[in-house]
């Protein structure tokens, strides 16, 4: 009994761990509020001072002012936040390839300060309400409408504190 009891606990903490993707460290409070600064001043339109953006990866294309180390570190971040997709839209009608796809960075400045990075991740997806998926065989997915997930997150620049846009939660589009 004490080993079911210690296995559960084991499994619960797993779970509810997996639920949480997004990641705060020190200074977390301040990363979210400077976001949330970023967000009213570069929303819709294009950034005003005191923000500006710099695409830095697009398309499996790295410039050179993001290197293969930090590349490593978002892809990373990418996937662990993508992960929670199991319990959250996965759990409906989609099913995805499990693969996630780093497809964009942008660096953000505040003055010429890097302040985050947003980074844009998908997964090929499909929807199972429309078909005949059996809910294992990858064949019969075939006759299911094919797109992708997508999703974004801003990470700060010491990769430790990472957050869900929530102007951008995981969404299927075909």
């Amino acid at each position: 009994m004490k080993k079911f009891v210690l296995s559960l606990l084991a499994a619960t903490s797993l779970i509810s761990l997996n639920a949480f993707a997004d990641k705060q460290f020190v200074g977390a409070d301040k990363f979210y509020d400077l976001i949330q600064e970023y967000k009213e001043v570069c929303g819709v339109a294009e950034c005003v001072k005191p923000y500006r953006e710099m695409s830095i990866y697009q398309d499996g294309v790295r410039s050179i002012f993001l290197s293969e180390v930090q590349f490593k570190k978002l892809n990373q971040i990418a996937h662990k936040q993508s992960y929670i997709w199991m319990d959250t839209v996965l759990q409906g009608d989609l099913h995805s390839d499990g693969q996630t796809v780093l497809e964009e960075v942008v660096a953000i400045f505040r003055s010429n300060t890097l302040v985050a990075y947003k980074i844009d991740y998908s997964e090929k997806a499909w929807y199972v309400g429309a078909c005949k998926w059996d809910g294992e065989n990858e064949s019969t997915l075939r006759g299911c409408p094919e797109g992708k997930i997508h999703e974004s997150s801003f990470v700060s620049p010491d990769f430790k504190t990472f957050i869900r846009n929530t102007d951008d939660i995981a969404k299927f589009y075909n």
